[in-house]
């Protein structure tokens, strides 16, 4: 007589094997290993591609050749464009009769440097326009003072001589003046000059006849039509000026004034001229301080 002992486990085995099984892919694209096919280089293949990049580098070579030598490119026309007749004049004298050959050979950098030479021009912008046009535009530096040295001299802000100019010429500008020529500390008094122009009003500016800058930081101004010079330092020029203008009635009772000290922030110094009508009104007043 036979007994099964382990009747579940049979069971449960029976019952796994008559069950149907169902395949099921997972959820996204499934990769697809692809088949690396090796190309072999051959002898014919590396021979091809050395004609071909020697062709495409002999076709390169030639074309350019050809435009370089190519007489369309030739500079035909060149148009100076400034505001200023004379100097656009000298620059057409200047490329008159020259030949500056292939528009694309023309180095603009050296042909630039070369009018940047002129004591007028500040800047020049060239520009080759396709087929053989070349434009060239000048900005030109502008008269900011009369400078005086052994010569009267008409310089811009950056202090470059323009032109000499004669004693009759007077152009409506400050002069600037300097006891030592200008020959020591030239830069830094130049731009303290400028400083005090800066900082004036239109009204003020207009005024200004002379700046003195004999003294190293400082500025010395005589206004137009009044011989006073107003020593001024090197800060807060315009207020002085301001300063000096509402007391120039009371200033009056001494006279003519040699020059009037605004230096200092809370007072201010003068100085008669000593002339004898000046001594017969006011006899101690050799100096006054306000």
């Amino acid at each position: 007589m036979a007994f099964n002992l382990n009747a579940a486990v049979h069971s449960r085995a029976r019952s796994y094997v008559s069950e149907p099984m169902h395949f099921q892919r997972r959820e996204g694209k499934t990769k697809k290993k692809k088949i690396q096919r090796k190309i072999k280089l051959r002898f014919r293949h590396i021979l091809f591609y050395i004609i071909l990049m020697g062709g495409i580098f002999f076709a390169l070579q030639r074309s350019y050749l050809f435009l370089i030598c190519w007489d369309k490119l030739d500079i035909q026309d060149v148009t100076v464009i400034s505001s200023m007749p004379r100097i656009q004049q000298e620059i057409q004298q200047f490329l008159e009769g020259k030949h500056l050959g292939n528009i694309l050979l023309l180095d603009i950098g050296l042909l630039q440097g070369k009018f940047t030479a002129h004591r007028w021009i500040k800047e020049v912008r060239v520009r080759k326009i396709l087929p053989s046009t070349l434009k060239i535009e000048i900005k030109e530096r502008t008269p900011a003072a009369l400078l005086k040295q052994r010569h009267t001299y008409l310089i811009d802000e950056e202090g470059v001589f323009l032109e000499k100019m004669e004693q009759e010429e007077r152009m409506d500008l400050p002069l600037l003046v300097d006891s030592n020529k200008f020959q020591k500390d030239y830069e830094e008094k130049i731009n303290l000059a400028w400083e005090c122009l800066h900082s004036l009003s239109p009204s003020q500016k207009e005024q200004v006849e002379v700046l003195d800058l004999s003294e190293f930081e400082n500025v010395t101004v005589k206004l137009k039509d009044n011989p006073t010079r107003l020593i001024l330092g090197n800060e807060r020029f315009s207020e002085k000026i301001n300063l000096y203008t509402r007391l120039r009635t009371r200033l009056e009772r001494f006279g003519n004034l040699e020059y009037v000290d605004l230096r200092l922030h809370d007072r201010l110094y003068i100085k008669p001229k000593n002339t004898l009508a000046q001594r017969n009104t006011t006899p101690n007043a050799s100096k006054e301080a306000f």
